[in-house]
C-alpha cells in the first residue's frame, strides 16, 4: 500500500517545523540581532527608551520632532515628576517596550551609550585601534627600577646576558665595580660597602641620635629622602642644600657632621649605579597578545590532541589487555568539568611543581604559561578522541588488513596505505571539533589564569570579548569580536572540511 503524499507531508512536517522554529528562535533571531548590536556602541546596561530622561531633553529632542500620534504614545507611557523635572517610564515589556523604541529611533534621538555608530566596531579591530593587548607586539620589560632599593645579588646568567651586554662602557665600568662574583653561588653580589641599611646606620648609630637625642627620629627619614630624591635625577645642589639644612637646623659635633657628609656622599652616589641599572637591564619581550595566543593554543592543541589521541587509539587496537580499563582512564578526563580540570593543575603547577623543581614561576611566567594551557587541554581533550579514533580503527574491515598481509605489507605499509585511507572519515570530524573548540576556548583558561592573562599574553579570544563586554562595558565592540570570530571558525571549519571530504573522495 503505498503512503499518501499528504501524509508523507504531514510526518516530515511534524518533524522538521519544531526544530526549525526552536532553530529560528535559539539562532537566527539572536544571530540578528547581535550583528545589530555590533553596529552600536552600547554598554551592556542602558536602553534604547531611557528609563528616565531630563523634562527640557525629552520635549526638546524627542517630543518636538515627532508626530502628534507619536507623541501622544510616547506621553501615555512616560510620565512628568515635577519635583525632579524629569520623565519617567511605566514598566514595559515585549512589544510594548519595542514599538516605544521605534517612536524614540524616529525622532532621531539615542542614549549616549547605545547609539548606531555603523561599523565603526569593525573598523577598530581590523585598523589595530581597539587596545594593545588584542595584537601580536614587542614591549619593554624593566626588570629594575631606580626608585627601588639596588638588587643584593644577581645571577651570572642575567647579569652575563641582561645586564653587562646591553651596557655602555660607562655604566659596565659603574655595574661591575659595583657587583663581585661569588663562584660557590654563582651569583653577583652587591659590594657591601653600598648597601644602603649600612650606610643610614651611620647615621643612625650616631651619639645625637642614638645617645642624646638631640636629633629627632622624625628628622631622620625626611633627610635621606631628599638625597635619595637629589640622588635618583642627580641634581648636587640639591643634595648640598638638604644636608646644609640638616646639619644647621640640629646641633652636631664636627666629627658627627663628617660622617652625615660621607653618608650623604655616598647614598648619592648609589642614584648613578641605580640609573646605570636601570637603562642597562631593561628586555625586549614579545607579547602574542589575544589573537596570536588564540591562534598559537589553536594550532598546537589541535595538533597536540590529535596525535595523542590517535597514538592512544593505535595503542588500544593491539589488543592489548585491559584495553577496557585504560580505555576509561584515558577518557575520564573528558568527564570531570573544566573548573575542577583547572584547579587540579592550577595547584600542580602552583605548589607541586615548585616545590620539587626549585623554580618558582610555572603558571605566572609569560614564557611558561602558554605551553602549560596547551599541554593541560591535550591531557584534558585527547581521551574523547581517542574513543572517535579507535572506533574507526574498530570499523576497518579485517579481510582488506588480511589482504593486505597476505600480499607481503609491512606494519607500516598497511597502516600508511590501509588504515590511514580508511581512518580520513574520523580524522576529518575530529579536526573540525577540535579546531572550533580551541577557537572557541574560554573556561578552562579562564578558570586557570583570569584576567592576569592579559599580564602573561595569554588570553583567547573569547575571554577578551567577555571581558569587552562585563568589565570594559563594551558590548557593541565585544559584539562586533564575536561576530568576526564566528566568520573566522566559519570559514577555517569549512575549508578543512572541503577539503577533507575531497581528500576522502580521491582515496
Amino acid at each position: 500500500m503505498v503512503e499518501p503524499k499528504s501524509k508523507r507531508a504531514f510526518y516530515f512536517a511534524a518533524f522538521i517545523l519544531p526544530c526549525l522554529v526552536l532553530y529560528l528562535i535559539f539562532f537566527i533571531v539572536p544571530f540578528f540581532n547581535g550583528i545589530n548590536i555590533s553596529l552600536t556602541n552600547w554598554d551592556g546596561l542602558t536602553p534604547k527608551s531611557p528609563i528616565s530622561l531630563n523634562q527640557s531633553e525629552f520635549e526638546n529632542n524627542i517630543l518636538s520632532k515627532l508626530k502628534e500620534s507619536d507623541k501622544q504614545y510616547l506621553l501615555s507611557v512616560y510620565e512628568l515628576d515635577s519635583s525632579s523635572q524629569q520623565y519617567k517610564r511605566l514598566s514595559l515589556s515585549g512589544s510594548k517596550r519595542r514599538k516605544v523604541e521605534r517612536v524614540i529611533k524616529k525622532s532621531g534621538w539615542a542614549p549616549e551609550n547605545n547609539k548606531f555608530v555603523g561599523f565603526d566596531n569593525y573598523k577598530k579591530i581590523l585598523t589595530g585601534k581597539v587596545s594593545d593587548d588584542f595584537y601580536p607586539h614587542h614591549y619593554l620589560q624593566k626588570k629594575y627600577s631606580a626608585t627601588s632599593d639596588l638588587p643584593s645579588s644577581i645571577s651570572k646568567k642575567e647579569f652575563e646576558k641582561e645586564v653587562m651586554v646591553k651596557a655602555t662602557d660607562e655604566n659596565k665600568k659603574i655595574i661591575s665595580s659595583s657587583y663581585i662574583y661569588n663562584s660557590e653561588k654563582e651569583k653577583y653580589e652587591l659590594d657591601k660597602n653600598l648597601n644602603s641599611f649600612n650606610i643610614e646606620g651611620l647615621v643612625w648609630d650616631l651619639p645625637e641620635v642614638a645617645v642624646t637625642k638631640t636629633i629627632s627620629d622624625s628628622k631622620i627619614d625626611p633627610f635621606f629622602k631628599k638625597i635619595v630624591d637629589s640622588s635618583l635625577v642627580q641634581d648636587s645642589v640639591a643634595k648640598e642644600n638638604a644636608f646644609d639644612d640638616f646639619v644647621s637646623s640640629n646641633e652636631v659635633s664636627n666629627e658627627s657632621k663628617q660622617v652625615i657628609k660621607s653618608a650623604t656622599d655616598r647614598i648619592y652616589n648609589l642614584g648613578v649605579l641605580k640609573n646605570a641599572l636601570a637603562k642597562t637591564w631593561v628586555l625586549k619581550k614579545f607579547n602574542m597578545g589575544v589573537i596570536g595566543f588564540t591562534l598559537f593554543f589553536a594550532f598546537f592543541s589541535v595538533i597536540g590532541i590529535n596525535l595523542v589521541a590517535f597514538g592512544l587509539a593505535l595503542a588500544l587496537d593491539t589488543g592489548l589487555k585491559g584495553q577496557k580499563v585504560y580505555r576509561t582512564l584515558f577518557f575520564l578526563p573528558n568527564v570531570l568539568s573544566m573548573v575542577i580540570v583547572a584547579l587540579i593543575w592550577s595547584m600542580l603547577f602552583v605548589q607541586l611543581l615548585p616545590a620539587i623543581t626549585g623554580i618558582d614561576k610555572w603558571i605566572s611566567d609569560p614564557a611558561k604559561t602558554p605551553w602549560l594551557l596547551v599541554l593541560v587541554a591535550i591531557w584534558q581533550g585527547a581521551g574523547y578522541y581517542m574513543i572517535v579514533y579507535l572506533a574507526g580503527l574498530q570499523n576497518i574491515p579485517t579481510d582488506v588488513l588480511e589482504a593486505a598481509t597476505i600480499d607481503g605489507a609491512s606494519s607500516w605499509q598497511k597502516f600508511k596505505y590501509v588504515k590511514l585511507p580508511l581512518l580520513l572519515p574520523a580524522i576529518t570530524i575530529s579536526l573540525f571539533l577540535t579546531i572550533a573548540n580551541a577557537l572557541k576556548s574560554f573556561d578552562l583558561i579562564y578558570a586557570m589564569i583570569g584576567s592576569t592573562g592579559y599580564a602573561t599574553g595569554t588570553v583567547p579570544f573569547v575571554m577578551d570579548i567577555y571581558f569587552d563586554a562585563f568589565a570594559q562595558k563594551q558590548a557593541g565592540l565585544a559584539t562586533a569580536k564575536a561576530m568576526l570570530l564566528f566568520l573566522v571558525i566559519l570559514a577555517v571549519t569549512g575549508l578543512q572540511l572541503f577539503l577533507m571530504k575531497r581528500k576522502e573522495v580521491e582515496q
